[in-house]
């Protein structure tokens, strides 16, 4: 096996717990630049110190994800099998708890191999393949799968890297096909998904706990919800006694995705209960503004980025303007609720900029509660793999 060799600070780094390595990491780049996807490597640091194995998988946020810091660890469906059994094993609660059927199974890196991301429907499979080098050992995740403890009834897998003309990035795999919609339960609240249907589900199982506070907190409330997409958060609003949802998105496929959800759920899907805005986020608060209408929480989950025809917006850049008016809009004794999944926005500097968007709001606002991802999206050390922050502020005027 040939040995690459990387830099001091890359060596620190994955000493440390990080997985993944970019290819300036490494101290003759253009020596590997070129490797095969899928190809399994020996890393070093100069003094040919021995750091770990990776596999080449190339994706927007790296080049290699390291697997394991034993040189004698053989890359095989065996090794395969061990992470999956190991994952499975720290699920067990959810598996066991009937009242959810749904989660994440394996979350790439933080269950010890990077690259992919496997879901559980219910007894369906939905794998997320964001590298050719992850997809290169397909076969052995399937067999893995099927083989497993776990009773899975069919497979699904969407592929997020850049293919030719002759691949389906969104196609069911093997088994049973699932019905469409398979309704998922979290806790008491039912979510319509469809499988090999679309980039989305219809679910972010990472906002459970979440979505669980929002049900806990919303009685009696006027609740805004945007970027709303299937209307995750209003249902659990509405399940706890929300006097009233809105829930705006510019797609117009979420009209009747959240209106179908709110079916499941029992819940009225005429607008004075439970109102569906078809229309920009940003039109909709300056029309809150414009008409002094205000709600007692608001939840905000926007993408990292996000263009439609009158606004663009990044995260890093955009979130605190945005912030001061989701503030504006929020009642005295009311809850605003912000959300990033944007990697590189980091917690710190997220709190740091919704601090000064509650300064600027000139309302008197408290950081009372946070929301990192929950115990089924293990992490590793890398600063992109703990994604997701939920800040909850308390708006006293």
């Amino acid at each position: 096996m040939k040995y690459f060799y990387i830099k001091a600070f890359a060596s620190r780094r994955i000493q440390a717990g990080e997985k993944l390595l970019l290819l300036e990491d490494f101290e003759d780049s253009y020596d590997i630049e070129d490797a095969p996807e899928g190809m399994i490597i020996f890393i070093a640091d100069r003094e040919h110190h021995f750091k770990g194995q990776a596999v080449i998988g190339r994706q927007n946020k790296g080049f290699a994800w390291v697997f394991s810091l034993n040189h004698e660890d053989l890359w095989s469906k065996e090794l395969f099998r061990l992470y999956l059994e190991e994952a499975i094993e720290h699920r067990q609660l959810l598996f066991n708890d009937p009242t959810t059927t749904g989660f994440r199974l394996f979350n790439g890196e933080g269950d010890g191999i990077g690259g992919l991301s496997i879901d559980w429907y219910d007894h369906f499979i939905q794998i997320n393949w964001y590298s050719r080098g992850a997809y290169k050992y397909k076969d052995w995740w399937i067999e893995n799968l099927l083989e497993s403890t776990i009773n899975v009834e069919g497979i699904y897998e969407t592929k997020r890297f850049d293919l030719d003309s002759t691949e389906e990035a969104i196609c069911h795999v093997t088994g049973k096909k699932a019905s469409q919609p398979i309704i998922i339960k979290e806790r008491e609240r039912n979510y319509a998904v469809y499988l090999g249907e679309d980039w989305m589900t219809g679910i972010f199982f990472d906002q459970r706990e979440v979505r669980q506070f929002v049900q806990e907190q919303a009685q009696g409330m006027s609740v805004l919800n945007l970027f709303s997409y299937t209307g995750a958060f209003s249902i659990a609003a509405g399940l706890g006694g929300a006097s009233k949802t809105t829930s705006v998105d510019v797609a117009n496929r979420s009209f009747d995705l959240t209106k179908e959800n709110l079916s499941i759920n029992d819940l009225k899907t005429n607008n004075d209960w439970n109102e569906i805005r078809i229309m920009d986020v940003f039109d909709y608060i300056d029309y809150a503004k414009r008409t002094s209408k205000d709600f007692d929480m608001v939840i905000c989950d926007p993408p990292s980025f996000a263009r439609t025809k009158k606004y663009v917006f990044s995260a890093i850049t955009d979130y605190l303007n945005l912030a001061i008016d989701l503030f504006r809009i929020t009642k005295p004794g009311g809850l605003c609720i912000l959300s990033t999944n944007h990697s590189n926005y980091t917690k710190e500097k997220f709190i740091e900029d919704m601090n000064e968007a509650g300064r600027l709001s000139g309302k008197k606002v408290q950081l009372i509660q946070s929301f990192g991802l929950p115990d089924d999206y293990p992490t590793s050390e890398d600063p992109s793999s703990a994604y997701l922050k939920v800040l909850v502020y308390y708006c006293a005027e």
